[in-house]
Formats: C-alpha cells, sequence, structure tokens
C-alpha cells in the first residue's frame, strides 16, 4: 500500500500498530507548525524559554489551551492517520480534531531518572468507564520537541494490548468496568518497555489497551506534549 494524502499511513505501520499495539510516526505535522506549536506552548505557559530559572514557576498538573497555533498539529494528515488507525467506519466525520489542546508537559529534574509504572488509561474506579464498549477507540501523544533518552519520553509495552484485550473477554462480567481490568491487568507479566524518543511534529499512536507510562526528564529542555483521544 503506497502512502498517499487520504491515507497517509502505510500497510506496514498499520500492521505494525495491530501488531504491538502503538506507532511512533513522522511527517503528520509539518516542522513549521510544530515550531509554532511549541513557541505558543512557552507564551501560553507564561514563562521564557531562555531563562529556565523561570522554570520553577510552571503550572502544576496538565493545561488545556484554546490557541489556533496549538490545535493546528491536528493536521488533515494527522486526521487521516487517526482514521486509518481507528475502529470506526472510514467516514469524513468518523474521527474530528479537538478544539483545544490538552497538554502534558515534563519539565527537567536534578533527580535520578526512572519510568513510572505502566498503568491503562481510565481505570480510575470513581469514573467508572466501562470495558466495552471501549471509553475511546484510539490515543494520541504530539510531540513539540525533540525528546532525547531520558528526556520525559513516553514508555510502551509493546503488545501489551493483546493481553489486555485477552483478559477482559476472558471474563466480561468479571472485567465489565475498566478499573477491575486494570486491577488484574497489574498481576500480569507484560516484558520490558519501549523509551520513545520522539522528534518534533512526531505522533504516538496507541491502542486503549496497551500499558503505557510516563517518565522523569533529565535533559536540559522541558518536553512539551498533547494528549488526544478519540
Amino acid at each position: 500500500m503506497n502512502q498517499t494524502a487520504a491515507a497517509p499511513l502505510t500497510q506496514e505501520q498499520i500492521e505494525y500498530f495491530l501488531e504491538n499495539g502503538y506507532l511512533l510516526a513522522s511527517g503528520l505535522i509539518p516542522d513549521e507548525i510544530a515550531r509554532k506549536a511549541y513557541g505558543a506552548m512557552w507564551r501560553n505557559l507564561k514563562l521564557d524559554p531562555d531563562n529556565p530559572e523561570t522554570w520553577a514557576d510552571a503550572p502544576r498538573g496538565h493545561q488545556s489551551f484554546k490557541d489556533p497555533d496549538l490545535t493546528a498539529c491536528y493536521t488533515p494528515e494527522a486526521m487521516a492517520a487517526v482514521a486509518q488507525l481507528g475502529d470506526a467506519p472510514p467516514e469524513p466525520d468518523s474521527y474530528r480534531p479537538p478544539g483545544s489542546a490538552y497538554c502534558i508537559n515534563v519539565f527537567p529534574t536534578q533527580d535520578e531518572w526512572r519510568p513510572h509504572g505502566p498503568h491503562l488509561d481510565h481505570t480510575i474506579k470513581e469514573h467508572g468507564f466501562k470495558t466495552f464498549p471501549t471509553p475511546c477507540r484510539l490515543a494520541a501523544m504530539l510531540f513539540l520537541n525533540d525528546v532525547p533518552k531520558h528526556g520525559g519520553g513516553t514508555l510502551i509495552w509493546p503488545k501489551s494490548h493483546l493481553k489486555a484485550q485477552a483478559l477482559a473477554r476472558s471474563a466480561p462480567e468479571k472485567f465489565a468496568l475498566m478499573w477491575q481490568l486494570g486491577q488484574a491487568f497489574r498481576k500480569l507479566d507484560i516484558g520490558a518497555p519501549v523509551e520513545t524518543t520522539p522528534k518534533r511534529g512526531d505522533i504516538l499512536f496507541y491502542s486503549i489497551f496497551t500499558a503505557h507510562s510516563g517518565s522523569m526528564n533529565v535533559s536540559s529542555q522541558p518536553r512539551f506534549a498533547m494528549n488526544v483521544k478519540w
């Protein structure tokens, strides 16, 4: 299958995603758009990129911004890739670009690097998300700057989505809710993680059932990224 504007991902990329539960894709966000989004992130955070002393004032937790320079990252190519990987019918409006940017940024720390533990999304008990139909069909992280090793990259456990789905389907009533699945999933052997080191403008797509985690950033620059779920 050839890569086209309407279908930017190759058949090999789609097969890799289905087999491994994730895909790190390049070329879906033009560099000029990613560069502007990077600047917009600093602007919205009200921090000086040239003065690390000001970074201590970075807001805690995740932020959401309605900034056109950020939402411009949801390009037609990116949305076409989402449609290729999602399990909804390939209709024009199956997947729409979000109207805001949900930002998950990781600033540098002087502590020793370590990953956080693996988890599945939507497994907070109080939220009560059902396992089937799934809370979302596809998730993605859009990176606005280069992420070096131990620079706050997302960790992925390849093929963990297959074990999570098998567990969920083995006892549908027992694992009717995502938090129930999440608790039992922690006891499974899911192997070793892969630390992603994306470039500016890369998109990490992952399945709702793929185990993943954040990690500490011991580089000299913050890691700026946007998280989306469809």
